[in-house]
């Protein structure tokens, strides 16, 4: 096999020769901002960009033990995280005045690393939530324990039964409105409880030791915790079957059912729904219009609260309430949650439990710690450096707007007018972040805090319902490193945390920049204009403005995004193939992410050639970046789960399949018919 591999090197090497595109030499660093070190020059970028663009970085990445996945995200999340941790460790925090939130933030971080704590405490903080689960006789009295469970969770994707929160009402963005989805799962996506290939069968065995090791540690007897397990996996199973499929998900107009919450209490009569809104809080239930995004998913809920026993039920709630904080349990859970990663995800260790802490005190305290992080790591000029690229995106945007050939005059102008609606003000921080005066930290009981912490933004999220939309709310922390664009908002959110290398540098190079963040920001902003997008006006609200003929055009030209990506095999002996409608969001967003922040590129230039930079042009510095934010090594097991659930296509699909779209790239290293990277003009897909 080495010497097959030495031989098709050399043949590359020959193909670069033919199409006329010659390889520069370069030191590691290229002065441009871009590690020349992760190029593979064996391998011409015509035959297989991602290779030649980060195939040294795979030669020499390994994935962390860890981690399911590695990739340049990761990395700068790392980063991130090992700057978070210095300042949580800091003297500062622990001689802050008691109360403050830099003394919460110490105080939370402190006793989670209190090892020695955890494990004296147990699950003192869970008992009287299992006492209350314990004691229920009848499956009436399940809505007011549901309600308290629903707390103690840290998302509420991860909340049991199904989906509650806020939500801005799709047909008047202006207020705050309740609402339930489907949900109640605790592996990722209903395929994991459905499919019967021998992986699918693997991971629900792993599962089921897994939900089995949990009640044997609560004490239960071998024959008690066997029909635990069996009752919550038929009841997942069962919640599993109701729930849509992910890509059905991604319709918002298919996906909105409002109605009172009589009208709720009538699709699924036999849970005690104003019990339920009692116990979350939501006082005003009676007046709140709700939106039911899935009505057969509650339907089947009732079905199911009729006719499976009660003790089910409590096992199940009983799992949740124990599941849903595993990391700020005693060892002997997280070594029974570490074995189901394995299975999972192919991970083989926690994370340093210093990493643990620092992330968990992040996602607590989030904008507390993201106060702190700012204030040292992003400093002004960075800030304003990161909207001037902003603005010169949004800038070829509205010139794109303007001049796309299957947009008429009607649905151009509806676009035009969102497009002026945008907010891209969001960048960085909030000018005026979340205080958490309200939350009381401790230092005696780590699980009490992560609790409390749980129960904290529950409420204030709960809160919210009912109200007037809060614009000036941020989605994530300023330390995530990520990005979003909100539709409901009609603005884009890009915090301080991506805004570091190898997404952006205020001192690389434009076309660096352009290549990387750049190319984010445009992804986020053409959202506001893909498949979802086209259904919510410049208010945020879901009212379609695309004419009937220019939608027809606009599914011809996704339609080819989605054909690529079913053809598109992912997964290391999994036989999987990508789902196109899922991804076809993100990858229509990633096309015209590269597209509008190349224009930009180009505007800055002003018709200038610039001069090359380790024998690279500032066009093969913009794809080689593109390439290198996108860099990425993921388990097969990991990759699975992406496929089976995430909106996301995999790395390489975004890369390759993105770049091989754009004719710039073409021009920029000479890709010629007959090589592989090469795409006949008709065939390439053409959104923006």
């Amino acid at each position: 096999m080495k010497s097959r591999a030495a031989s098709t090197l050399r043949m590359l090497a020959g193909i670069a020769a033919l199409i006329g595109f010659a390889l520069p030499s370069g030191a590691a660093s290229s002065g441009s901002g871009l590690d020349l070190s992760n190029v593979d020059r064996s391998v011409p970028p015509s035959v297989d960009f991602y290779r030649f663009a980060i195939g040294g970085w795979l030669a020499r990445t390994t994935i962390p033990a860890d981690r399911a996945e590695w990739g340049s995200f990761d990395q700068a999340d790392r980063t991130t995280i090992e700057r978070l941790r210095r300042l949580l460790e800091s003297p500062d925090q622990s001689l802050a005045p008691v109360g403050s939130e830099r003394r919460k933030v110490g105080d939370f971080y402190a006793a989670c690393t209190d090892l020695e704590g955890i494990e004296a405490n147990g699950l003192s903080a869970l008992a009287p939530v299992l006492r209350r689960i314990a004691a229920l006789r009848s499956v009436s009295q399940l809505a007011s324990v549901a309600a308290e469970s629903f707390a103690l969770v840290p998302s509420f994707a991860n909340s049991p039964l199904f989906s509650f929160g806020p939500e801005q009402n799709p047909k008047d963005a202006t207020h705050v409105i309740a609402s339930l989805s489907q949900g109640g799962l605790t592996m990722d996506t209903r395929d994991d409880y459905l499919e019967r290939d021998p992986h699918s069968l693997k991971i629900r065995r792993a599962y089921a030791a897994y939900v089995g090791r949990v009640f044997a540690l609560l004490g239960d007897s071998a024959a008690r915790g066997a029909a635990e397990t069996r009752a919550v996996l038929s009841l997942e199973t069962a919640l599993a079957k109701a729930s849509k499929e992910p890509a059905d998900l991604r319709d918002p107009l298919a996906n909105y059912h409002p109605m009172p919450m009589e009208a709720v209490v009538s699709l699924s009569p036999h849970f005690a729904w104003r019990l339920y809104f009692a116990g979350t809080g939501l006082s005003n239930a009676h007046a709140v219009l709700m939106d039911v995004g899935q009505p057969g998913f509650f339907t089947a809920l009732d079905a199911l609260l009729s006719s499976a026993p009660l003790d089910s039920w409590k096992s199940y709630l009983r799992w949740h309430a124990v599941s849903g904080n595993t990391a700020a349990e005693p060892k002997a859970f997280r070594i029974a949650a570490l074995a189901f990663r394995r299975a999972y995800y192919g991970v083989t260790s926690e994370p340093p439990r210093s990493e643990s802490c620092t992330r968990a005190t992040s996602n607590a305290l989030g904008f507390a710690v993201g106060s702190l992080y700012a204030r040292s790591y992003f400093p002004p000029k960075a800030r304003a450096r990161a909207r001037r690229e902003v603005a010169s995106i949004k800038a070829q945007l509205h010139e794109d707007l303007e001049t796309l050939a299957w947009m008429g005059p009607v649905t151009r102008a509806h676009a035009l007018a969102k497009l002026a609606k945008l907010n891209t003000s969001k960048v960085g921080y909030p000018d005026h972040p979340l205080r958490y005066t309200r939350l009381t930290v401790g230092s005696a009981d780590y699980l009490a805090d992560v609790i409390a912490a749980n129960r904290f933004e529950f409420r204030r999220q709960i809160a919210k319902i009912g109200k007037p939309t809060d614009r000036s709310d941020w989605g994530i922390t300023p330390q995530t490193v990520n990005a979003y664009y909100d539709p409901s908002m009609n603005e884009i959110v890009v915090p301080a945390g991506i805004l570091q290398p190898p997404f952006f540098d205020p001192n690389a190079d434009d076309a660096v920049n352009f290549g990387g963040i750049g190319a984010v920001i445009g992804h986020e902003l053409t959202h506001g204009f893909d498949d979802q997008g086209t259904d919510y006006d410049g208010d945020g609200n879901l009212k379609p403005w695309i004419s009937p003929r220019d939608a027809a055009r606009f599914r011809v030209r996704v339609g080819c995004i989605i054909a690529q990506a079913n053809a598109y095999a992912v997964g290391d002996g999994l036989d999987l193939h990508l789902n196109g409608r899922l991804v076809a969001g993100e990858a229509t967003a990633d096309l015209g992410g590269i597209t509008l922040s190349f224009r930009a590129l180009q505007a800055s230039l002003g018709g200038r050639p610039a001069a090359p930079i380790a024998g690279f042009t500032a066009q093969q510095r913009f794809y080689l970046s593109f390439a290198q934010i996108w860099r990425s090594k993921i388990r097969p097991l990991a990759e699975r789960a992406q496929v089976l659930g995430d909106p996301h296509p995999v790395s390489r699909y975004r890369v390759d399949a993105t770049v091989s779209d754009a004719d710039p790239f073409y021009a920029a290293f000479g890709v010629a018919p007959g090589t592989p990277m090469y795409r006949e003009p008709g065939k390439r897909c053409r959104i923006w």
